[in-house]
């Protein structure tokens, strides 16, 4: 239709060419209404031609958008292959390209009588779909990466939990350990203090050998003490150092 009013546009440029070289060419009346046609077809090529321009900005709108979104689907492949994408990235994405759907459409419904126009918006749909099917398969991947990440830091969790179970168990273990040695170590030394009282509570003997034999039982006695007392040192009892060293005194008086 647009091709139509053009070639008439021409038409009557011509014929008014004619009337002004032969005024009876037609009449006035004739002439304002072709003047009048004329100029209103003049004013209809400008409104077409501006909505052109219009349409093709919008097309190289849309055209620069999707050299963006395919510089940042780029930058989120090499993030993937890092491992450092993020779900933001693909969010990001998908908005751009839902903004560049909404365009096309509004463009497709304004160049209904354009056929180039349709085509170029048919193609630029058929990008559109191809991009979401591979912002598609990278939320995939980083989902699966995501899932795998976080049962990882379940085990690592699980794991944890176990160690601090099993670190908890090896003090309480310890601490058993502690008590049951202080208290062998106390046995121990309460056995030299035995001996050693037994040693101190031998009678004297009058009798020569009486005498003897007296002191080689207190002298068993105080070594034995001896042996108990370097048993609870060895497990950590201290005192046991002073028994000892007061029964070698003992031991070099006899």
């Amino acid at each position: 239709m647009r091709i139509v009013k053009i070639a008439l546009a021409a038409a009557l440029t011509v014929l008014l060419v004619g009337a002004c070289e032969d005024p009876k060419f037609v009449s006035k009346e004739e002439y304002d209404n072709l003047v009048k046609e004329y100029e209103e077809l003049q004013a209809g090529s400008q409104a077409i031609r501006e909505e052109y321009a219009a349409q093709a900005a919008s097309v190289d709108n849309i055209l620069q958008q999707l050299s963006q979104i395919s510089g940042s689907t780029l930058t989120l492949r090499e993030d993937m292959e890092r491992g450092t994408a993020e779900m933001t990235q693909v969010e990001k994405i998908e908005s751009g390209l839902n903004d560049i759907k909404g365009q096309l459409d509004q463009l497709e419904a304004a160049t209904k009588s354009n056929k180039q126009l349709r085509g170029m918006v048919k193609s630029l749909k058929k990008v559109i779909a191809e991009k979401e099917a591979e912002i598609e398969d990278l939320r995939e991947e980083i989902r699966k990466r995501d899932v795998t990440i976080s049962e990882q830091h379940k085990t690592i969790k699980e794991q944890t939990g176990t160690i601090e179970s099993q670190n908890a168990t090896i003090n309480a273990q310890q601490e058993n350990l502690r008590a049951l040695l202080a208290e062998q170590a106390q046995m121990l030394f309460q056995a030299g203090v035995d001996f050693e009282d037994l040693g101190d509570e031998a009678p004297e003997m009058s009798l020569r050998k009486n005498k003897k034999k007296m002191a080689e039982f207190r002298e068993a006695m105080y070594r034995k003490a001896i042996v108990y007392y370097n048993q609870a040192q060895a497990a950590g009892y201290p005192e046991a150092a002073y028994r000892i060293s007061a029964i070698e005194e003992k031991l070099g008086a006899e």
